[in-house]
């Protein structure tokens, strides 16, 4: 599949504090929970082994729920097992799948899930202002924006989204993860989770460009597929997906268990403070404003201990 885009984070100066929130959406904090973390349901977490290591996915099943589901049902078919990342862009995105159009025969075209009605609840303000929204902050551990009504997950590095083509509803199978961050993607392509953990190894793939155009018929024609393929399975190498699994699918007692920083929680909004705050640092001529991209400061995950 050829994606649209692409192809297809001590002075004298007083820092001054960010302006008040547009009004429609002054009035969104949420209490602070008790619990400071929350964990990941099995059926939202997903580990995906690379060459270099394991990479952990929590899936946003209320934000993009046919996306998800898809999704899971491609994994327990093995869709994506021995697959490669073949279009791995520095800077960009690392894309995943079976790349090749007559590949995806069978798998159903899906909606855009991109944005979604706002909800006052669970909300926590990132705080200050943004490039691309009215407001930014994080609903149980995603980035997200807001304006007119609608919120939506952002493009941050480490988020999960489906590729497609030109037509909107054209996604299916074909995964990216954005190595840069890429906010202008924002509600132009559907965020279906996040990487929690393991973005190293995303960004150890290696880089490389997806088939031309004139590539395309040599895997297509019986007379050269199978030797094409070959071709394209050492070349990719580096970037295979040995296997993609979802936690619930495991046996009990070898299930891994994560759990994500609670947003809104007291510990959040105490990391983010610490993070504005640079006045700490002797070095510094200019003390930068108490301001935070959303992007650059991915919501904390942690592994549980086996039981």
């Amino acid at each position: 599949m050829t994606v649209a885009f692409g192809a297809s984070l001590l002075g004298a100066c007083q820092t001054q504090p960010p302006p008040d929130p547009a009004p429609e959406l002054a009035a969104v904090d949420a209490p602070t929970p008790d619990a400071p973390w929350r964990e990941v349901g099995a059926e939202n977490l997903v580990i995906l082994k690379t060459m270099s290591g394991d990479v952990v996915i929590e899936l946003a099943s209320e934000a993009a729920p046919e996306h998800v589901a898809q999704f899971r049902e491609a994994i327990r078919a093995n869709l994506y097992n021995g697959e490669y990342f073949y279009r791995v862009i520095d800077g960009h995105v690392a894309q995943a799948g079976l790349e090749f159009e007559h590949r995806l025969e069978g798998w159903a075209d899906l909606p855009l899930e991109t944005e979604r009605a706002l909800d006052a609840e669970g909300f926590a303000p990132l705080g200050n202002p943004d490039l691309f929204a009215n407001q930014v902050g994080h609903r149980d551990g995603f980035a997200v924006g807001r304006e007119n009504g609608q919120e939506w997950l952002l493009h941050c590095p480490g988020a999960l989204g489906m590729a497609r083509n030109a037509p909107p509803h054209s996604g299916s199978t074909e995964f990216f993860i954005p190595i840069g961050q890429r906010r202008y993607l924002d509600r132009n392509y559907t965020i279906f989770g996040r990487v929690i953990s393991g973005m190293a190894h995303i960004n150890r793939l290696e880089r490389v460009e997806p088939a031309g155009e004139d590539e395309i018929g040599a895997f297509t024609d019986p007379d050269t597929s199978e030797q094409a393929f070959a071709a394209r399975a050492q070349a990719l190498s580096a970037n295979e997906i040995v296997s993609i699994g979802l936690a619930a699918d495991m046996p009990e007692d070898l299930r891994p268990r994560w759990e994500v920083m609670a947003t809104p929680g007291a510990e959040w909004e105490d990391l983010k403070t610490s993070k504005r705050d640079y006045s700490i640092y002797d070095a510094f001529v200019v003390t930068p404003p108490k301001r935070v991209d959303i992007c650059t400061l991915p919501v904390p995950a942690r592994a549980l201990p086996a039981d």
